[in-house]
């Protein structure tokens, strides 16, 4: 399975964007590096121009390659999007690409869904059973997923890592030995 850490601005910048926008969807670009089966996001920027909808969202063309245009002097590269899906009424948002999402996918990228819902109750985060992180954050509960395109109209589930979310676990040493 493909891996992708998530370090932890990038983690606060998606959730953050996604709750700001609460009921409307948000999307941005990955920054970070990719290689073999690993990704590791160091950045998450969102578009603050893009064009939102309750059940979709679109970054303005020029804006998007100006930026794309502008990240090639970086010292990252972009390593793919994220966005956001909302609970709908009675619809809870999950963290699955629906056929618009996958159309959307380039091939060789990593693509984060955060589903946003309102809180029921307080949730510790964690891993759930296919790679994602799920945990609430005030008022919302959220889910993270991750995927890449395999094939042409099909995605593959990427394992995240977030310690900055799920916590680590670590031994204190003894500073005598």
């Amino acid at each position: 399975m493909k891996v992708a850490y998530i370090k932890e601005r990038a983690f606060l910048a998606m959730v953050l964007s996604s709750i700001e926008v609460y009921k409307y969807e948000t999307l941005g670009l990955l920054l970070g590096y990719k290689g073999g089966d690993e990704f590791i996001v160091e950045y998450a920027i969102p578009y603050q121009t893009s064009i939102k909808g309750y059940s979709w969202v679109s970054p303005k063309p020029t804006v998007s390659e100006k930026i794309k245009k502008l990240v090639k002097n970086l010292p990252v590269q972009v390593i793919g999007d994220f966005h956001s899906h909302t609970e709908f009424g009675e619809h809870k948002a999950v963290p699955i690409p629906s056929g618009d999402d996958i159309a959307d996918m380039e091939k060789g990228n990593i693509h984060i869904i955060v589903a946003v819902n309102d809180k029921k109750k307080d949730q510790k985060w964690g891993y759930g059973k296919n790679g994602e992180i799920s945990g609430t954050l005030g008022d919302y509960h959220l889910s993270i997923a991750a995927a890449t395109l395999k094939g042409s109209c099909s995605y593959e589930r990427v394992k995240i890592i977030c310690p900055s979310a799920t916590g680590i676990s670590y031994k204190k040493s003894n500073p005598k030995d």
